[in-house]
């Protein structure tokens, strides 16, 4: 969960999860991102929400995305990624991204359960929470990013008939 407020766009969440997954300190390899607006005076971690969209069938062609039974990330099992680049274009939020070093996807696995980021975070703009909280907080955050016009506000159409 990301606490926009307080973060200052330091930048150690993404070393620490480059350093966790690759043993290198670099953003690039990081599957957690920094949004750092030059105009605004808002940073803010971007990372996966696990919401399972790549994990749907027929996605992967490899079978290589599937949810920890004991964390709920949704994890690519390197070992069976291709770099297609499917589950790249699925995602919403811009997050997925592919490796230059092994042509590999690259998301958020939690850390299996300790998040590196969450650690790394001196102003603790990122905390790992029950999933319940965690729903209140994805809105939260939205909402105050609505706030600055930095993402649409995109009306639902009326069901039919209504």
């Amino acid at each position: 969960m990301a606490i926009p407020e307080k973060c200052t766009g330091c930048g150690r969440c993404e070393l620490a999860c480059s350093f966790e997954h690759f043993k290198v300190f670099d953003p690039e390899l990081s599957a957690i991102h920094v949004l750092r607006l030059e105009r605004e005076p808002l940073d803010a971690p971007l990372f996966c929400i696990q919401c399972g969209l790549c994990e749907m069938d027929g996605v992967c062609p490899h079978d290589a995305i599937y949810r920890d039974p004991n964390t709920f990330a949704v994890v690519i099992d390197r070992s069976r990624c291709d770099g297609c680049e499917r589950c790249v274009m699925v995602c919403p939020y811009g997050v997925i991204t592919i490796d230059r070093l092994e042509k590999k996807a690259v998301k958020c696995d939690l850390c299996g359960g300790d998040p590196a980021c969450v650690k790394a975070c001196p102003e603790g703009a990122l905390a790992y929470v029950d999933v319940n909280d965690a729903a209140y907080f994805k809105r939260y955050f939205f909402a105050k990013l609505q706030e600055k016009a930095l993402v649409p506000i995109v009306p639902y159409p009326a069901p039919r008939g209504s």
